[in-house]
């Protein structure tokens, strides 16, 4: 048949066909005494399949490589469909730094680029780069020993993983918050003393953190009767022992000014946090439990809590 029957037949302008045939998908026979194309039923067959492979966006290069028996046509599909992802996830990203920026109606376009930039970086970020991310970035907000103690507040838990559109709306808004956060002062006295004080000490610190985090996510009975058996302890020594007295009203005061220094970042970003690390969320969840729970357990047993005591305290100071 002559390339006007091949047309209609398969749907194909002739151009596409003379394109298919110049890029080696399709090889039709030539009569000898004029030397026009003759299409076979094989090349029809052929023709649909390219036709119907390209309507879903195959490439030329991956349809020959099926033509051609190199690549069998499952392969092909699969091998699109990983493309179509991909391309799914980057048009997505694309979209939420977009929205992010229509959300702040940037004006001044001078700014924009490296914003932009900046933002499109961090949702390519491995989990491990975004831990070093936040990290660093705490760092430069709380420096020294101080910053240390504030990202081991939060160790293990900065390893997050953006896998849905929530998450990563939530990313680009927590990087942005960042970005923009102020540098505390280190000339405050209670960042001075935590900056110099010795790495023992900065140690001992980080542990108590660490026990404090393996206790909440691992909360039972056996850690509430432990805590508890605690608590009552220390409320004894809050009682009786003078200095015991002394010394926990100053960590009090400095545990205020702590939270008053912490307070304009932590709130936030403990919100994106429990979005963002679903271990965080539930953290957040035990620690809230454990404490009801140990609070009323020592009220249970004292006749107060060691909340109580520490209003006593305030008051009597």
């Amino acid at each position: 048949m002559n390339i006007k029957t091949a047309s209609e037949k398969t749907g194909l302008t002739k151009k596409a066909i003379k394109y298919y045939e110049n890029e080696g998908l399709i090889t039709p026979s030539k009569k000898c005494e004029n030397n026009y194309r003759e299409y076979s039923e094989e090349d029809i067959v052929k023709l649909n399949l390219i036709g119907a492979l390209r309507a879903l966006d195959i490439t030329i290069i991956d349809i020959k490589d099926v033509v051609m028996g190199k690549k069998s046509l499952p392969e092909t599909l699969i091998d699109t469909v990983k493309k179509i992802d991909e391309s799914i996830n980057y048009l997505g990203k694309s979209k939420l730094i977009i929205a992010s920026l229509i959300e702040k109606n940037l004006t001044d376009y001078r700014a924009s680029g490296e914003q932009i930039r900046r933002l499109r970086e961090t949702l390519e970020l491995s989990r491990d780069d975004k831990k070093e991310l936040i990290s660093s970035t705490f760092l430069r907000i709380f420096p020294g020993n101080f910053g240390q103690v504030f990202i081991s507040m939060y160790a293990p838990f900065l390893s997050v993983t953006i896998d849905n559109d929530e998450k990563k709306k939530i990313w680009l808004r927590l990087v942005e918050f960042l970005d923009s956060a102020d540098e505390v002062d280190e000339n405050d006295d209670l960042i001075k003393e935590i900056n110099n004080s010795d790495t023992g000490k900065l140690g001992e610190v980080l542990k108590m953190m660490d026990t404090q985090f393996k206790d909440s996510l691992n909360y039972d009975d056996n850690t509430k009767n432990n805590m508890v058996n605690h608590q009552i302890e220390f409320t004894k020594s809050l009682k009786e022992n003078e200095e015991v007295k002394q010394n926990f009203s100053k960590a009090i005061e400095k545990a205020k000014h702590m939270i008053k220094i912490i307070r304009p970042i932590q709130k936030y970003f403990e919100e994106c946090l429990c979005i963002l690390n679903e271990d965080y969320k539930k953290y957040r969840e035990n620690t809230t439990k454990m404490l009801f729970d140990v609070n009323e357990a020592v009220k249970d047993k004292q006749g107060f809590t060691t909340n109580d005591l520490i209003k006593t305290l305030n008051e009597e100071n």
